[in-house]
């Protein structure tokens, strides 16, 4: 009963509003109606100034001809004209002016072609109506670069800083490719030797991070890819201890060194991801017979040792103890 009642509240309630309605309102309304419909023809009868896109399309390329940098898509040609034509433009829009690579101002020995302000003026009044009156022209020139296929290869460059947290440190930066082919013409070809990104900054890196990176674009030139992956590698930097044997070095024959003790500690600090690769063969400390006569000469009875050679990527090398006692020994007399 409930839905029934609902139903009947809203029937009586329609049928008051409609009744309410009366034939001034319906009057009232068509005359607004047709106020409105004046209005609008009395205001598109009116000038305006307003902007308008036209599409650009390089016509008749030579099949053996690489478009490096093509022109751009569009014209925007600001013009005064009726509101009916301008309408008109909205509407139904306006055909692309179709530019022939023949007719182009052409640079053959820098692959450039060009097409001047007064080309283009008249392309454009091509696809207007003669009423409509031409104010700018946005680019007023156009140009493009091209050439026969030469290209090279050219290795990537990273710009800009890459900085990692302390205690870590910048394990390899690479980009993939890490190698781009550049279409120009000879004259830029030839001179080029790399590419390089926009300018990145990266701080306080603690792990890896990959992102995305344009290159920076080269006048003339046409670089595929034009843009790179970028990864930055960070590892973080360990402590060890390794014992090292000393090496004697020029000792005639008949001698022999002897220290005390025969091998140090050394201590280091190096990626984690190259501790696996570090060895006791990669440390070299020296003593040589030079060294042990001129100690004896400055009458310093111990040896002061330094590391004469460490593996790549290790840093902060402490020797412990870093003076030993030492006995040279004769051969001859031992037999």
């Amino acid at each position: 009963m409930d839905k029934y009642r609902i139903l009947e509240y809203w029937n009586r309630t329609r049928d008051s509003l409609l009744a309410s309605v009366n034939k001034e309102l319906w009057v009232f309304l068509f005359f607004l109606f047709l106020s409105s419909v004046f209005w609008l023809l009395q205001t598109l009868d009116e000038t305006f100034d307003t902007e308008v896109t036209i599409p650009i399309e390089l016509t008749d390329v030579p099949e053996d001809i690489v478009i490096i940098s093509s022109l751009p898509d569009a014209l925007h040609v600001s013009v005064h004209d009726k509101g009916t034509v301008l309408l008109r433009y909205w509407k139904n829009g306006i055909p692309p002016i179709q530019l022939s690579f023949s007719d182009c101002n052409c640079d053959v020995a820098n692959g450039h072609g060009r097409f001047s302000p007064l080309e283009i003026q008249n392309a454009v009044q091509e696809r207007l109506l003669a009423t409509t009156k031409v104010q700018a022209v946005r680019p007023d020139t156009l140009e493009f670069y091209y050439n026969y296929g030469q290209h090279v290869t050219v290795p990537v460059k990273v710009a800009g800083t890459v900085d990692v947290e302390s205690h870590h440190y910048l394990l390899d930066l690479s980009t993939e490719p890490s190698e781009v082919q550049v279409f120009a013409s000879s004259l830029v070809l030839d001179t080029l030797t790399v590419v390089q990104t926009h300018p990145v900054k990266l701080s306080g890196l603690q792990e890896n991070t990959t992102l995305d990176v344009d290159l920076r674009p080269i006048r003339g030139a046409r670089i595929e890819p034009n843009s790179v992956k970028l990864t930055a590698k960070v590892d973080v930097y360990m402590e060890n201890t390794i014992e090292v044997p000393l090496i004697s070095l020029n000792f005639p024959g008949d001698k022999q060194l002897r220290t005390f003790p025969s091998t140090v500690r050394v201590t280091y600090t190096v990626g984690y991801a190259h501790n696996k690769e570090i060895a006791r063969e990669n440390f070299v400390i020296v003593v040589t017979y030079e060294d042990i006569l001129d100690l004896q000469r400055r009458g310093i009875s111990r040896i002061p040792l330094h590391v004469k050679s460490i593996p790549e990527g290790v840093k902060n090398v402490r020797i412990d103890p870093g003076e030993v006692d030492y006995l040279i020994e004769s051969l001859s007399e031992a037999d």
